[in-house]
């Protein structure tokens, strides 16, 4: 199924008016509707759209009838295994044993699938059924039954009626309903033996009988489809001629369980009418755990997981839905532990995406990765060609763009580049990335000169784009051509014969605009726009300034990134010389950034700004205090949730911003709103903080969410007070006993989650 809203709705028009009889004369809007859970009008729209684009007709009877268009009709039947994710891929020798068996000369073989739960057995049952149609093995509106063992587990007598009728009725049985159709028997290795037996016998004769075979029936035009658990498959297989075996979940590749998760998400925004934003970590999560139970597990926790986020915007149409980590349980998040030993493999997949999104109608959208990027690069030159900069400006703005671009896309600097080849690959011709290589390499010697991955990428790119014919050229202006020739001749030659090299081995014919262009690609910026501000971590401690700087400057791929570690037995003068030769020193003209821990460095910071020419600027991060802060309170406090909500508190007060929101606190009782009101009341009258206060009933949860999202529009919710916790949005809980068994004095310490002492006020 597709993952457009318009797609899903024409297959489901497809399906049911090729393979059902009763819609053979079309099929109507509310039918359609209500299989979906539509508004009849978003459906109208729909199928109106489709008949403007001919795949469906409609009807002037009342009500009005949907009818696939003659060029239609037998569309799906050319892509029945198509629509199957890995139909070319762990599916394609699954599929290819399918067909033969189905087409077999004279008869179709029976089947047997070998096939552990939640691998997508009953999806691959139905497009055998579609298949064997789609060839005139079966007739359009042949019978499709399907019994599972599994929901008779407790109860083999009603089984036993739906296998072969109640009390033997074999032409009430099963066989006898799917005559000239098919049989599709779900967790064969279920069924007792004698019912094997019997079944086995129908494989030898075509025949159903009971036990003491008093009574038979002939079904042999019955097309007979088994499943069991893989590991009983040796049990049956000489009975079957055909034996397929459908991989696990774990067994298929990354790419297909991408397009797996993809696909349900997709389900998820349709059926919600919501657009989705899934942070990229849970894309990681997805591929990385071991679901037990297959796609079905899959689909179930992206489901949950959605509901989750659902539940957050409920009360507005308008908002979308934002999956995070939290919204899945919890041992989802244990799997991230795994991405570092397979970050190759799963980056070569999801391709550094930040947020994937899915549209209610489009499904996922593919713009945030490189599939446009050469409208991109288009675009930018366009606007660079266009419009009146100086050649100086040209050569330092392509320069930025291409590498803007590919830290965009997450995909400069990465490690292994064999790796990043095999990426490029996937969009770029392996001529070009061939030819452009071995320019490189020769360039960088005659040159002298490094060249950074985003130039390699960047001119792949731009090269690919102009054989592809998606790039328009564009005459340079006269001007700007004669600065580049004439200021960077030794470039401008070294391009001139790369040009030769593409026309000689990729036909690519370029006009002396297009080889300034590419000249511009390996011109090396001015030094004048080169200064940038760098950082410079300042912490207490031995090594952990330093610690911080390697691991940015690794993950940033850059080399301004500096460290003093101040030791606490350091002399204050000695420190305060050395921190301001190394300023002066990592200074490159734009200034220093610095991160520091505790106030000593800032008083050191202040007296070095006034003696040195350089713009400081400090960013105070108090990690070191908020652990001496919390490890005292640990000390002394044993309740957790009082030493974490009162280290936050404090914490946020190290970064208060001038325009605080509002905060409020809501009051809830098991008895009700009075009981609220009264606790609001108290809250009111004793404290002193200024706390918008609200009194909630929590009869109805539903309702409940909806007023708690209506205050978090305007507060920010500093806590539930009252009898009982509801879980919701990660506020923190304080109970009524709390409340009540301190003094009234210390209302405000409780709300703002400080320690109190531990006394018991009777009043």
């Amino acid at each position: 199924m597709g993952n457009n809203a318009k797609e899903i709705i024409f297959e489901y028009v497809q399906k049911q008016v090729i393979t059902v009889s009763t819609f053979k004369d079309g099929i109507d809007t509310n039918t359609v509707a209500n299989n979906f859970g539509m508004q009849r009008s978003n459906v109208s729209a729909i199928l109106n759209d489709l008949v403007k684009e001919g795949k469906l007709v409609k009807t002037l009877t009342r009500p009005v009838m949907y009818q696939l268009a003659d060029g239609h009709k037998t569309q799906i039947e050319n892509n029945v295994f198509e629509s199957l994710i890995g139909y070319n891929g762990s599916l394609r020798n699954c599929i290819q044993l399918t067909q033969a068996a189905v087409l077999y000369p004279r008869k179709s073989l029976n089947i047997l699938i070998g096939s552990n739960i939640g691998s997508g057995t009953t999806t691959f049952a139905k497009k055998i059924y579609e298949f064997a149609k789609e060839k005139g093995i079966l007739k359009s509106d042949a019978p499709y039954i399907k019994i599972n063992s599994r929901h008779y587990a407790k109860n083999v007598d009603t089984l036993n009626d739906a296998l072969f009728g109640e009390d033997y009725e074999l032409s009430k049985s099963a066989f006898a309903h799917a005559k000239g159709g098919v049989l599709f028997l779900d967790h064969f290795d279920l069924l007792t033996a004698k019912q094997q037996a019997i079944i086995f016998n129908f494989i030898e004769t075509g025949i159903i009988e009971n036990e003491d075979k008093s009574k038979s029936i002939q079904c042999d035009n019955v097309f007979l489809i088994v499943s069991c658990s893989k590991k009983n498959i040796d049990l049956y297989q000489r009975r079957f001629p055909a034996i397929i075996q459908i991989p696990d979940l774990s067994e298929r590749p990354l790419t297909e369980k991408f397009e797996l998760i993809n696909h349900f998400f997709s389900l998820e925004a349709f059926t919600s009418q919501r657009m989705i934003h899934v942070a990229s970590e849970c894309i990681q999560a997805l591929l990385l755990y071991d679901f037990q139970f297959g796609l079905k597990e899959m689909e179930q926790e992206i489901k949950g997981a959605c509901a989750n986020a659902y539940v957050r915007v409920v009360d507005d149409p308008s908002k979308n839905m934002n999956i995070t980590i939290h919204d899945f349980n919890s041992q989802f998040s244990d799997s991230l532990l795994e991405y570092k030993k397979n970050q190759k493999k799963i980056d070569s997949v999801m391709f550094g995406v930040e947020k994937y999104i899915y549209d209610k109608n489009k499904g996922y959208l593919h713009e945030q990765s490189l599939d446009n990027i050469y409208n991109v690069i288009k675009n930018q030159y366009e606007e660079l060609i266009n419009r009146g900069f100086t050649s100086d400006r040209i050569e330092n703005i392509i320069s930025a763009h291409i590498n803007n671009l590919f830290i965009n896309y997450k995909y400069t600097y990465l490690e292994d580049d064999s790796y990043n080849l095999e990426q490029l690959a996937k969009l770029v011709d392996r001529r070009i990335i061939n030819v452009v290589s071995k320019y490189l390499e020769e360039l960088k010697i005659e040159l002298n000169r490094e060249f950074k991955s985003n130039i390699f990428y960047g001119m792949c790119l731009h090269i690919n784009a102009l054989l592809d014919h998606r790039f328009e050229s564009h005459k340079v202006n006269d001007d700007r051509l004669i600065t580049v020739i004439q200021n960077y001749s030794k470039e401008y030659a070294s391009t001139t014969r790369f040009a030769l090299v593409l026309k000689d081995q990729l036909g690519l014919d370029l006009s002396l605009d297009e080889i300034v262009l590419l000249t511009m690609f390996i011109i090396e910026p001015t030094d004048t726009d080169d200064k940038h501000p760098v950082v410079l971590y300042m912490m207490h401690g031995s090594h952990t300034a330093k610690s911080l700087s390697e691991v940015t400057n690794a993950l940033v791929k850059t080399n301004r990134i500096y460290y003093y570690d101040l030791e606490l037995d350091k002399d204050t003068k000695v420190a305060y010389e050395e921190i301001k030769q190394l300023i002066l020193k990592i200074d490159e003209g734009a200034g220093v950034i610095v991160i520091y821990d505790m106030g000593s460095i800032k008083t050191m910071l202040d007296m070095i700004s006034e003696k040195i020419d350089v713009k400081i600027r400090y960013i105070h991060i108090p990690v070191t205090l908020v652990g001496i802060n919390v490890a005292r309170k640990c000390s002394m406090e044993n309740d957790i949730d009082y030493v974490y909500h009162s280290a936050i508190k404090e914490l946020a007060a190290y970064t208060e911003v001038i325009d605080s929101p509002h905060y409020a606190v809501i009051t809830l009782c098991h008895t009700g709103e009075g009981g609220a009101a009264q606790l609001k009341g108290y809250i009111d009258q004793y404290s002193s903080l200024g706390y918008e206060t609200f009194a909630l009933a929590i009869s109805n949860k539903d309702e409940l969410i909806k007023e708690v999202l209506e205050i978090k529009k305007n507060y920010q919710i500093v806590a539930f007070v009252g009898t009982y916790d509801p879980k919701l949005f990660g506020i923190p809980f304080i109970s009524i006993t709390k409340i009540f068994e301190n003094k009234k004095e210390n209302i405000d310490k409780i709300l703002k989650f400080e320690p109190i002492q531990k006394t018991v006020d009777y009043y």
